[in-house]
């Protein structure tokens, strides 16, 4: 039932857990993973991660040009493009 105890802990008399109040909060996490239903977010932030790596790469070794202005990169085409605004 939602009343019971969840004991967390129980060989070393850990903290116990209402069911009640840990209710809420998974229905939260799992309203956030259905929101985000088909998206694949790690994708897009190993690339943009790659590419900040590689532009901090090129101005401490001063050996290539770094990106000029603004890159933007398309998820859905996979393209990237760099503007000068």
């Amino acid at each position: 039932s939602a009343t019971q105890i969840i004991d967390l802990n129980a060989a070393n008399d850990g903290p116990q857990i209402n069911a009640d109040d840990i209710m809420p909060r998974i229905e939260r996490i799992l309203e956030e993973f259905v929101r985000a239903a088909g998206a694949e977010l790690h994708n897009i932030s190993a690339l943009t991660g790659g590419m900040v790596a590689q532009e901090v790469i090129k101005v401490l070794t001063k050996q290539y040009i770094p990106i000029d202005n603004t890159c933007v990169f398309d998820g859905i085409t996979s393209k990237s493009a760099v503007f000068r605004l």
